[in-house]
Protein backbone atom coordinates (compact mmCIF):
# COMPACT_ATOMS: atom_id res chain seq x y z
CA UNK A 1 0.00 0.00 0.00
CA UNK A 2 0.75 3.58 -0.93
CA UNK A 3 1.41 4.30 3.08
CA UNK A 4 4.25 7.00 2.49
CA UNK A 5 2.14 8.69 -0.06
CA UNK A 6 0.32 11.50 2.72
CA UNK A 7 3.42 11.88 4.24
CA UNK A 8 5.54 12.46 1.64
CA UNK A 9 3.22 15.54 0.21
CA UNK A 10 2.78 16.35 3.90
CA UNK A 11 6.88 16.70 4.60
CA UNK A 12 6.91 18.31 0.59
CA UNK A 13 4.89 20.96 2.51
CA UNK A 14 6.20 21.16 6.16
CA UNK A 15 9.97 21.00 5.86
CA UNK A 16 10.11 24.50 3.46
CA UNK A 17 7.13 26.11 6.18
CA UNK A 18 9.93 24.69 8.99
CA UNK A 19 13.05 26.40 7.10
CA UNK A 20 11.41 29.54 6.85
CA UNK A 21 9.99 30.09 10.25
CA UNK A 22 13.77 28.85 11.71
CA UNK A 23 15.08 31.91 9.27
CA UNK A 24 12.43 34.41 10.25
CA UNK A 25 12.87 33.82 13.70
CA UNK A 26 16.63 33.99 13.69
CA UNK A 27 17.41 37.12 11.10
CA UNK A 28 13.71 38.82 12.01
CA UNK A 29 12.92 38.53 15.47
CA UNK A 30 16.33 38.22 16.59
CA UNK A 31 15.02 35.62 19.51
CA UNK A 32 17.70 32.67 21.19
CA UNK A 33 18.77 30.30 19.32
CA UNK A 34 17.46 27.50 21.13
CA UNK A 35 14.09 29.06 20.86
CA UNK A 36 14.61 30.15 17.10
CA UNK A 37 15.18 26.01 16.83
CA UNK A 38 11.84 25.35 18.90
CA UNK A 39 10.31 27.79 16.60
CA UNK A 40 11.47 26.00 13.73
CA UNK A 41 10.06 22.58 14.81
CA UNK A 42 6.56 24.26 15.91
CA UNK A 43 6.06 25.75 12.04
CA UNK A 44 7.21 22.19 10.39
CA UNK A 45 4.89 20.19 13.40
CA UNK A 46 2.01 23.04 12.66
CA UNK A 47 2.05 23.09 8.73
CA UNK A 48 3.09 18.60 8.75
CA UNK A 49 -0.06 17.54 10.71
CA UNK A 50 -3.11 19.16 8.89
CA UNK A 51 -1.22 18.89 5.07
CA UNK A 52 -0.74 14.99 6.85
CA UNK A 53 -5.06 14.26 7.15
CA UNK A 54 -5.91 16.49 4.03
CA UNK A 55 -3.13 14.43 1.78
CA UNK A 56 -4.82 10.98 3.57
CA UNK A 57 -8.00 11.48 3.36
CA UNK A 58 -7.54 12.57 0.05
CA UNK A 59 -5.85 9.19 -0.72
CA UNK A 60 -8.76 7.54 0.88
CA UNK A 61 -11.17 9.24 -1.90
CA UNK A 62 -8.95 8.24 -4.56
CA UNK A 63 -9.02 4.24 -3.27
CA UNK A 64 -12.59 4.45 -2.05
CA UNK A 65 -12.01 3.37 1.86
CA UNK A 66 -12.59 4.63 4.85
CA UNK A 67 -9.84 5.19 7.35
CA UNK A 68 -10.75 2.04 9.58
CA UNK A 69 -10.94 -0.29 6.34
CA UNK A 70 -7.69 1.31 5.51
CA UNK A 71 -6.17 0.56 8.66
CA UNK A 72 -7.37 -3.12 8.68
CA UNK A 73 -6.12 -4.17 5.19
CA UNK A 74 -2.90 -2.15 6.66
CA UNK A 75 -2.66 -4.41 9.48
CA UNK A 76 -3.42 -7.70 7.47
CA UNK A 77 -0.61 -6.58 5.28
CA UNK A 78 1.61 -6.24 8.27
CA UNK A 79 1.21 -9.65 8.92
CA UNK A 80 1.54 -10.96 5.56
CA UNK A 81 4.84 -9.52 6.00
CA UNK A 82 5.64 -12.13 8.98
CA UNK A 83 4.91 -15.07 7.18
CA UNK A 84 6.58 -14.06 3.96
CA UNK A 85 9.61 -14.17 5.99
CA UNK A 86 8.81 -17.70 7.95
CA UNK A 87 8.52 -18.60 4.08
CA UNK A 88 12.09 -17.19 2.54
CA UNK A 89 13.62 -18.73 5.64
CA UNK A 90 12.47 -22.61 4.91
CA UNK A 91 14.33 -22.32 1.10
CA UNK A 92 17.62 -23.64 2.68
CA UNK A 93 15.85 -26.40 3.55
CA UNK A 94 15.19 -27.15 -0.34
CA UNK A 95 16.74 -30.45 -1.71
CA UNK A 96 15.67 -30.64 -4.96
CA UNK A 97 15.04 -28.74 -8.18
CA UNK A 98 11.77 -30.29 -9.00
CA UNK A 99 10.75 -28.63 -5.25
CA UNK A 100 12.93 -25.65 -5.75
CA UNK A 101 10.69 -24.76 -8.85
CA UNK A 102 7.50 -25.43 -6.94
CA UNK A 103 7.99 -23.66 -4.35
CA UNK A 104 9.20 -20.82 -6.29
CA UNK A 105 6.28 -20.76 -8.43
CA UNK A 106 4.12 -20.51 -5.17
CA UNK A 107 5.80 -17.73 -3.63
CA UNK A 108 5.79 -15.95 -6.94
CA UNK A 109 1.94 -15.73 -6.90
CA UNK A 110 1.85 -15.26 -2.98
CA UNK A 111 4.46 -12.15 -4.05
CA UNK A 112 1.67 -11.11 -7.04
CA UNK A 113 -1.46 -11.13 -5.01
CA UNK A 114 0.08 -9.00 -2.44
CA UNK A 115 1.54 -6.66 -4.83
CA UNK A 116 -1.96 -6.77 -6.36
CA UNK A 117 -3.45 -4.98 -2.98
CA UNK A 118 -0.59 -2.78 -2.25
CA UNK A 119 -1.43 -1.12 -5.69
CA UNK A 120 -5.15 -1.26 -5.15
CA UNK A 121 -6.16 -1.86 -1.27
CA UNK A 122 -9.96 -2.64 -2.05
CA UNK A 123 -8.81 -5.58 -3.71
CA UNK A 124 -7.95 -7.33 -0.67
CA UNK A 125 -12.45 -8.01 0.03
CA UNK A 126 -12.06 -10.21 -3.20
CA UNK A 127 -8.51 -11.87 -1.49
CA UNK A 128 -9.82 -12.65 1.63
CA UNK A 129 -9.60 -16.26 1.37
CA UNK A 130 -6.42 -15.89 0.78
CA UNK A 131 -5.13 -13.74 3.59
CA UNK A 132 -7.60 -15.57 6.58
CA UNK A 133 -6.50 -19.08 5.22
CA UNK A 134 -4.44 -20.35 1.92
CA UNK A 135 -1.52 -17.89 2.98
CA UNK A 136 -1.28 -19.48 6.42
CA UNK A 137 -1.65 -23.06 5.27
CA UNK A 138 0.84 -22.60 2.37
CA UNK A 139 3.43 -21.42 4.51
CA UNK A 140 2.88 -24.14 7.29
CA UNK A 141 2.78 -26.72 4.83
CA UNK A 142 5.50 -25.89 3.04
CA UNK A 143 8.09 -25.40 6.41
CA UNK A 144 6.64 -28.55 7.63
CA UNK A 145 7.58 -30.51 4.06
CA UNK A 146 11.00 -29.24 3.95
CA UNK A 147 11.99 -29.60 7.20
CA UNK A 148 11.08 -33.52 7.07
CA UNK A 149 12.10 -34.03 3.47
CA UNK A 150 15.71 -34.02 4.57
CA UNK A 151 15.39 -35.55 7.19
CA UNK A 152 17.37 -39.29 6.99
CA UNK A 153 16.41 -42.51 7.08
CA UNK A 154 12.82 -42.66 6.18
CA UNK A 155 10.46 -45.21 5.75
CA UNK A 156 8.20 -46.12 3.52
CA UNK A 157 5.04 -45.08 4.88
CA UNK A 158 7.03 -41.61 5.40
CA UNK A 159 8.09 -41.37 1.91
CA UNK A 160 4.99 -41.75 0.47
CA UNK A 161 3.36 -38.94 2.86
CA UNK A 162 5.99 -36.92 1.44
CA UNK A 163 4.63 -37.56 -2.13
CA UNK A 164 1.35 -37.17 -0.84
CA UNK A 165 2.01 -33.73 0.96
CA UNK A 166 3.76 -32.35 -2.77
CA UNK A 167 0.83 -33.27 -4.79
CA UNK A 168 -1.10 -31.34 -2.04
CA UNK A 169 1.48 -28.34 -2.43
CA UNK A 170 0.54 -28.71 -6.27
CA UNK A 171 -3.18 -28.33 -5.89
CA UNK A 172 -2.20 -25.27 -3.33
CA UNK A 173 -0.45 -23.72 -6.23
CA UNK A 174 -3.52 -24.12 -8.61
CA UNK A 175 -5.87 -22.38 -5.46
CA UNK A 176 -3.68 -19.47 -5.22
CA UNK A 177 -3.72 -19.19 -8.96
CA UNK A 178 -7.80 -18.97 -8.70
CA UNK A 179 -7.27 -16.37 -5.87
CA UNK A 180 -5.33 -14.60 -7.99
CA UNK A 181 -7.94 -14.83 -11.26
CA UNK A 182 -10.63 -13.81 -8.56
CA UNK A 183 -9.15 -10.64 -7.17
CA UNK A 184 -8.45 -9.56 -11.16
CA UNK A 185 -11.93 -10.32 -12.55
CA UNK A 186 -13.14 -6.52 -12.12
CA UNK A 187 -10.15 -5.45 -14.32
CA UNK A 188 -10.30 -8.17 -16.77
CA UNK A 189 -14.27 -7.07 -17.16
CA UNK A 190 -12.91 -3.21 -17.80
CA UNK A 191 -10.51 -4.73 -20.01
CA UNK A 192 -13.52 -6.31 -21.69
CA UNK A 193 -15.65 -2.79 -21.70
CA UNK A 194 -12.38 -1.03 -22.90
CA UNK A 195 -12.28 -3.38 -25.87
CA UNK A 196 -15.62 -3.44 -26.81
CA UNK A 197 -15.37 0.52 -26.91
CA UNK A 198 -11.91 0.60 -29.30
CA UNK A 199 -14.18 -2.21 -31.35
CA UNK A 200 -17.17 -0.04 -31.51
CA UNK A 201 -14.84 3.04 -32.38
CA UNK A 202 -13.20 1.09 -34.98
CA UNK A 203 -16.24 0.70 -36.54
CA UNK A 204 -17.64 3.81 -36.74
CA UNK A 205 -14.65 5.16 -37.86
CA UNK A 206 -14.61 2.63 -40.96
CA UNK A 207 -18.29 3.78 -41.69
CA UNK A 208 -16.98 7.60 -41.71
CA UNK A 209 -14.61 6.95 -43.91
CA UNK A 210 -17.05 4.29 -46.32
CA UNK A 211 -19.54 7.51 -46.32
CA UNK A 212 -16.89 10.16 -47.09
CA UNK A 213 -15.48 7.46 -49.54
CA UNK A 214 -18.71 7.68 -51.35
CA UNK A 215 -19.09 11.34 -51.33
CA UNK A 216 -15.87 12.02 -53.20
CA UNK A 217 -16.88 9.44 -55.70
CA UNK A 218 -20.07 11.29 -56.03
CA UNK A 219 -18.46 14.35 -56.23
CA UNK A 220 -15.43 13.07 -58.96
CA UNK A 221 -18.62 11.73 -60.88
CA UNK A 222 -20.35 15.16 -60.84
CA UNK A 223 -16.78 16.81 -61.21
CA UNK A 224 -16.19 14.72 -64.76
CA UNK A 225 -20.07 15.15 -65.93
CA UNK A 226 -19.57 18.83 -65.51
CA UNK A 227 -16.14 19.10 -67.40
CA UNK A 228 -17.37 17.03 -69.85
CA UNK A 229 -20.35 19.24 -70.15
CA UNK A 230 -18.77 22.17 -71.13
CA UNK A 231 -15.98 20.41 -72.97
CA UNK A 232 -19.22 19.76 -75.33
CA UNK A 233 -20.50 23.68 -74.77
CA UNK A 234 -17.01 24.50 -75.53
CA UNK A 235 -16.95 23.01 -79.13
CA UNK A 236 -20.83 24.24 -79.84
CA UNK A 237 -19.41 27.96 -79.90
CA UNK A 238 -16.72 27.20 -81.72
CA UNK A 239 -18.84 25.16 -84.48
CA UNK A 240 -21.16 28.42 -84.56
CA UNK A 241 -17.85 30.56 -84.58
CA UNK A 242 -17.30 29.04 -87.86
Amino acid sequence: MKGNYSHFIASVIAVPIGLITWVLSSNIFDIHMFLDVVLGIGGFGASYLPSHRIAHNKHLEEINLTNSEYKYIKSQLHQVDEQMKRLRSSYMNIRSIKDAKLIFEINRIIKTIISSVEEEPRKFYRGQQFFHSNLESAVNTIEKYLYLYKMPGKSKNERIQLHETRLSLLELKRTLQSNLSYMNQASYNDLDIEREIIRRNASRSKKRQAMLGNKLDKEKVNLKREEKEDEILYRGEQNDGR
